[in-house]
């Protein structure tokens, strides 16, 4: 073996010897060192390495230690603080009134995971000139402010959860009693504490505190008024439709007026309950119905007693939705201090039925007031006939209408003792033609028929026809931001006193983004002010602009004016209610935003895979034609309560306009809280509006609420 492998290695030293000193000879390798030797020239012909010039070659520090390093923080914390100077002035034929204010608000909010969402809200405002006129309202006091602490979502335990509220706050109704088809029992501010606590079957609902109301403006401040009041209710589901709640309040020293007692305002003190039983789900399914039963009663110190049934119930068979119900209230029937609507009996019914093709409804109210025609008060029989119907023809084209007659009579010796005239007939029709052109834009094509005849008075009635012109100019396809620019042109045809005259009609609606941190946008709507048929007279409307600054700051204005005679038509039961006005309104406001930490389940933050954050900037508008989208002249829905994802809310200023300046991106769910809608308008439909959030991005919703019954 050592003899065989000596002169073997010595004969491979020789070879390898001879290989290094012979240049271009071929090299025999196996398949092993074929690979080898690939690799080795790929490593040596490969490009020098990139050498940075520029940047600083210092080496850095070595890394601490991830023990030691500071945590992250935890919980978001959003803050905001805007100020605004405003100046009105108020022209109501009689003297002219202005005013300058200004106002501060601030708000903190942070988010805990163990002790829910804290937050904290102050408002103050000074007034320099009148205090009560349109634009700023009413306000007894130069300078008055507002403050709330609230805790949110606090959980108790892991299926039971508490809200609490110190500050001033408003009364609340638990859920069994927060809202019917033809009741709502209202909110009281009071500055006080209240509490909530719930859980997916139970609701519990108390708090007490001094009475008194929100004035002024820019940002409204709390005023003390007269006596106290508390309210406790509790609500409670059995499976999944049965329902029962009921709620008990008392109020102390409310200035009453009273419909039975002898004349004079007095201050009272007011014991109610209100109970509640139903059945059903608020979505009904085909087949499926719901009723519900609410029982009132109020006493009320040197009035007397007070009761009022109300009963209600729905029902879906087929395509078609059925909202029916009855009613009686005796007169001065209050809940907490608030005067309900009483006094009455009535019924009402209305069907309604949607496709993907035809839309439509119809109804009828009857009621009577007075109903046992007591001596000194007026009786009163009407009855309200109401209808709509929306047909979409094609993807481009769609017509509709609505129709509104109400016919109201008193009894002849109350109308004579009273001062009331016999009775008025009045109608209101509408019908539109809808078309969409791929190049020039949407079209719509409007005529207006008004008819109101007064049987006895002799007054002016609103009779004649509006023709009216709507022209939607831009086109395309937008995410966000997107443009608008809508003219209105019309004619109205009055016949007064058996003359006929023509009135001019124009208005305009835009919105542009010069850049994407800047808007400006508006409305404005012209019409003869010697007109006694149009909805408004001379000019009116809104301009608004707002730029988004560097680090936070957002700076903005606007300028409202009013030259209007502004009437709300007959909806149903009731007769038009006619305001005049002259107001002109302009303010600045800068506010300062930020945000820090890390949100655990902050409005959608962090949801549902959800990164990053933008922000939600809408309206909610009084939808006058029913059409789902906001026309020249259909204003905005002030102080209604904005709900996002069920859980965050804010309040629309006076122009129906709301913000939730930091959302999480991604799909959420808008509701507005129903009972701070003004009656007679309601939600429009029953489910809430998805919206979807772009990243750093603005979404910007538009939430039609119309008249209840049509």
């Amino acid at each position: 073996m050592s003899a065989w492998r000596l002169p073997t290695a010595a004969a491979l030293a020789l070879a390898i010897a001879a290989q290094a000193s012979a240049q271009g000879n071929v090299q025999s390798l196996d398949r092993a060192q074929a690979e080898q030797e690939r690799l080795r020239k790929m490593l040596e012909g490969r490009p020098k390495a990139y050498e940075d010039k520029v940047m600083d070659t210092t080496p850095l520090p070595d890394a601490s230690d991830p023990a030691t390093s500071v945590p992250a923080e935890e919980g978001l914390r959003t803050w905001i603080s805007e100020t605004r100077v405003g100046h009105g002035t108020g022209d109501s034929g009689l003297e002219l009134r202005q005013s300058t204010e200004l106002g501060q608000r601030m708000e903190y909010r942070r988010e805990t995971l163990s002790h829910g969402t804290l937050l904290a809200q102050v408002d103050v405002r000074h007034a320099n000139g009148d205090t009560s006129f349109g634009p700023l309202g009413f306000t007894n006091k130069a300078t008055s402010g507002r403050v709330t602490l609230r805790n949110i979502g606090f959980p108790v335990t892991t299926r039971t959860f508490a809200d609490t509220a110190l500050g001033d706050v408003g009364s609340e109704v638990t859920d069994a009693l927060s809202r019917s088809y033809r009741l709502s029992l209202g909110s009281s501010v009071v500055r006080g504490a209240s509490a909530r606590v719930f859980d997916a079957e139970s609701d519990l609902r108390a708090g007490y505190g001094l009475r008194g109301n929100l004035r002024g403006g820019p940002y409204p401040g709390f005023e003390r008024t007269r006596g106290a009041l508390g309210w406790a209710g509790y609500s409670r589901r059995f499976g999944e439709q049965a329902f029962a709640g009921v709620q008990a309040s008392h109020a102390t020293e409310v200035p009453v007026f009273s419909l039975t007692a002898p004349a004079g305002a007095a201050t009272a003190t007011i014991h109610s309950a209100a109970a509640s039983v139903g059945y059903g789900k608020e979505l009904l399914g085909p087949g499926e119905h719901r009723a519900r039963a609410t029982v009132l009663h109020s006493s009320t110190s040197g009035v007397g007693p007070a009761s009022g049934l109300f009963l209600e119930g729905a029902a879906r068979t087929g395509s078609l939705r059925h909202e029916f119900g009855a009613y009686r209230a005796d007169a001065d029937l209050y809940y907490g201090d608030y005067l309900l609507a009483s006094d009455n009996r009535g019924a009402y019914w209305r069907v309604d039925s949607s496709s993907l093709r035809l839309n439509w409804g119809a109804g009828i109210d009857v009621e009577e007031q007075n109903p046992g025609r007591e001596a000194g008060r007026p009786n009163r029989l009407a009855v309200g006939l109401q209808g709509n119907v929306q047909l979409r023809i094609d993807r481009d084209q769609m017509i509709g209408g609505s129709a509104v007659v109400l016919n109201s009579r008193y009894d002849a010796a109350a109308s004579l003792a009273s001062g009331f005239p016999e009775g008025a007939r009045s109608a209101h029709l509408s019908a539109y033609y809808d078309v969409r052109m791929r190049e020039w834009g949407r079209s719509r094509f409007r005529v207006t028929l008004r008819r109101n005849e007064v049987l006895v008075a002799n007054e002016a009635p609103a009779t004649g026809e509006e023709f009216e012109w709507e022209h939607d100019w831009i086109t395309g396809r937008y995410e966000t931001m997107r443009p608008e620019f809508t003219t209105v042109l019309g004619v109205s045809r009055e016949r007064n006193n058996g003359t006929t005259e023509l009135r001019p009609i124009a208005g305009v609606n835009f919105r542009w983004w010069p850049t994407p941190d800047w808007t400006v946008g508006g409305n404005l709507r012209y019409t003869a002010t010697n007109s006694n048929l149009a909805i408004s007279r001379g000019l009116s409307g809104a301009v608004d602009s707002e730029v988004t600054l560097a680090g936070g700051w957002v700076l903005g204005g606007s300028l409202t004016l009013n030259q209007a005679v502004v009437e709300i038509p007959p909806g149903g039961i009731g007769t038009p209610v006619v305001t005049r006005s002259n107001d002109k309104y302009a303010s600045v406001y800068l506010r300062w935003q930020g945000t820090s930490g890390g949100g655990f389940s902050g409005a959608g933050v962090g949801v549902g895979g959800a990164v990053g954050a933008g922000s939600v900037a809408g309206t909610v508008y009084f939808d006058a034609d029913r059409d789902g989208e906001q026309s020249s002249g259909e204003a905005g829905v002030p102080n209604v309560e904005v709900v996002i994802d069920g859980r965050y809310r804010t309040t629309t200023d006076r122009q129906g306009r709301f913000a939730f300046p930091l959302v999480g991106t991604g799909r959420h769910q808008l509701t507005l809280t129903l009972e701070t809608v003004p009656l007679p308008w309601g939600a429009s439909s029953e489910q809430a509006v998805s919206i979807d959030v772009p990243l750093r991005g603005q979404a910007n919703p538009r939430i039609p609420v119309v008249r209840v019954g049509e």
